[in-house]
C-alpha cells in the first residue's frame, strides 16, 4: 500500500465517523430522489436494529451531474463516506483511481451469494477480477408504447425482437393530425438526443460507438451500419414522425407530457419512469405495452443494462460494518421494498420474477424478457464515457439542428473522441 493511502486512511480514522458516546456512525450516499432516500431510510433503520451500537446517517447528493466528483473528492481528502451508490457508467472511472475496496473476497462472509443475481448486471461491476459493488436494480432500454393508439391505427401489438422497417412503418401510421387542422398533433415517437437512449439501436443493427477493445471511436461510429441506424433515427423529426427539436426546447418533458396524454405512440425510456406512469395507469387513463428497441434485420436484439450498486471506499474507517451495510442493501427484503415502488427491476433473480408474476399489466415480464439480450454499457469499460457520452449528444445535434451530413457529423465526433481516448 502506498504511502499516500496510509495517509488517507490515518486521517480518515482520525475524522470519519467517530461518535463520542462510542457508538460508531455510518455515513451513505447517493444521488437518490427524496422518495428513494425515504424507501432506503426503513433498510437503514432496521441495520441499526441489527446492530446495537451503529447509527446510520444519509448524506445524498442532490445533483447527479455533481456527485462522481463530490465522491471522489471526499475519498481523495481522506474523509469518504462509508457506503456510497456506484453508477455502471462510472465503474470505469473509479477503478481508473483505484479507490474501491475488492468486495469479492467479503460476498459470501455476509451473505451475498453472487450466483442468485442476474449474471449480466453483476458483470458491469468486475473490474480485472474484482467487484467494486453489490448490484440493487437495473433496467435496460425499452419503448413504452399506448396500446389504444396502436388499436387506433389499426396495428397489432409491437412483439419483443421486432425489426427497424417494422418500427418505421408503426410510427408512419401512428403519426396524424386528428383535428384536420393541416398540423400534426398525434407523433409515432420522439427523438431522445441522449446516448443511454439510443446506444441500443447501434449494438442492435451490428454497430457500436466505438470498436471492441474501447480504443477507438474510428472504424465503430463512423461504419455504414452506424451511419444507416444514426440516419434512421434523425430522420424521424425531418419526416415528421417525432416532434421537432424545438419543440421539446431541448427536455424530454414536453415529449413525456405528450405521452401521457395520449398524442404519441412510443417512448424510449427505462423502467425508472414507472412511477411516473403509475398513476396514469392505475386511474385508467393510459394502456402501455414495453417492447424492445428494434434490431436490424440479421441481427439480434442488443440493449444496455443500467445497473447500480453499492460499493466501499478502500479508506473507510469501518470496513467491516461498511461491507455489511453494503450487503444488507441488497438482501432480498430490500430490493423487494425498491421493486414494489417501481422504481427499478430487483438484480436477485427469484426476486425479479416473484414481482413479474404480481403484475397484471405484463410489462414486468417484457422487461426480464430483455436481460438476456443485454450487454454492459461502455461506462463500466472506458474511464471517459461522460466525455463520449457528450460527443455523442453532439453528433446528434450537429445532424437535427445544425444539417450536417451524419456521415460528417459521425466522422468530426470519431476524431473528438478518439483525441478524448489518447489525450
Amino acid at each position: 500500500m502506498t504511502a499516500r493511502r496510509l495517509a488517507a486512511i490515518a486521517l480518515a480514522l482520525v475524522l470519519g465517523g467517530c461518535r463520542t458516546d462510542g457508538a460508531v456512525t455510518l455515513r451513505i450516499t447517493s444521488w437518490q430522489s427524496p422518495e428513494e432516500n425515504a424507501i432506503d431510510a426503513v433498510e437503514f433503520r432496521a441495520f441499526e436494529a441489527a446492530h446495537p451500537g451503529v447509527h446510520i446517517v444519509n448524506d445524498p447528493v442532490s445533483s447527479n451531474a455533481e456527485y462522481r466528483e463530490k465522491v471522489l473528492t471526499s475519498i481523495g481528502a481522506g474523509s469518504p463516506p462509508d457506503v456510497f451508490l456506484l453508477d455502471g457508467i462510472d465503474v470505469a472511472a473509479f477503478a481508473a483511481r483505484d479507490v474501491v475496496l475488492d468486495l469479492q473476497p467479503f460476498a459470501e462472509r455476509v451473505g451475498v451469494q453472487l450466483g442468485l443475481f442476474f449474471p449480466q448486471v453483476v458483470e458491469p461491476f468486475r473490474v480485472r477480477g474484482k467487484l467494486l459493488a453489490f448490484p440493487k436494480g437495473f433496467s435496460p432500454m425499452v419503448y413504452y408504447y399506448n396500446r389504444a393508439l396502436f388499436a387506433k391505427a389499426g396495428l397489432a401489438p409491437p412483439k419483443n425482437g421486432w425489426t427497424q422497417d417494422e418500427f418505421l412503418a408503426a410510427v408512419r401510421a401512428l403519426t396524424r393530425d386528428t383535428d384536420g387542422d393541416g398540423t400534426v398533433d398525434q407523433w409515432g415517437t420522439i427523438l431522445d438526443r441522449q446516448l443511454y437512449a439510443w446506444q441500443g439501436w447501434l449494438w442492435s443493427a451490428g454497430a457500436d460507438i466505438l470498436t471492441p477493445d474501447g480504443q477507438r471511436a474510428t472504424g465503430a461510429i463512423d461504419t455504414p451500419a452506424a451511419e444507416s441506424t444514426l440516419t434512421l433515427l434523425t430522420d424521424l423529426p425531418r419526416r415528421g414522425y417525432a416532434p421537432p427539436p424545438s419543440a421539446a426546447g431541448g427536455s424530454l418533458g414536453f415529449e413525456q407530457r405528450l405521452f401521457y396524454s395520449g398524442r404519441l405512440g412510443l417512448l424510449t425510456s427505462g423502467h425508472w419512469l414507472i412511477p411516473r406512469l403509475r398513476r396514469y395507469l392505475e386511474q385508467g387513463r393510459v394502456q402501455l405495452g414495453v417492447v424492445s428497441v428494434p434490431r436490424t434485420t440479421g441481427h439480434q436484439v442488443k440493449t444496455p443494462l443500467f445497473a447500480s450498486g453499492w460499493a466501499v471506499p478502500y479508506n473507510t474507517p469501518h470496513r467491516k460494518l461498511a461491507v455489511k451495510l453494503a450487503a444488507w442493501m441488497v438482501r432480498a427484503d430490500a430490493q423487494r421494498r425498491r421493486a414494489a415502488s417501481g422504481l427499478e427491476i430487483p438484480t436477485l433473480m427469484t426476486v425479479a420474477y416473484e414481482s413479474a408474476a404480481k403484475d397484471s399489466t405484463g410489462m414486468e415480464m417484457d422487461f426480464l424478457w430483455q436481460v438476456p439480450y443485454g450487454g454492459v454499457p461502455w461506462g463500466a469499460r472506458v474511464a471517459q464515457y461522460r466525455e463520449i457520452e457528450k460527443a455523442m449528444m453532439d453528433l446528434v445535434d450537429r445532424v437535427v439542428v445544425d444539417r450536417v451530413r451524419v456521415k460528417d457529423a459521425a466522422r468530426e465526433a470519431a476524431a473528438t473522441v478518439d483525441g478524448v481516448l489518447h489525450r
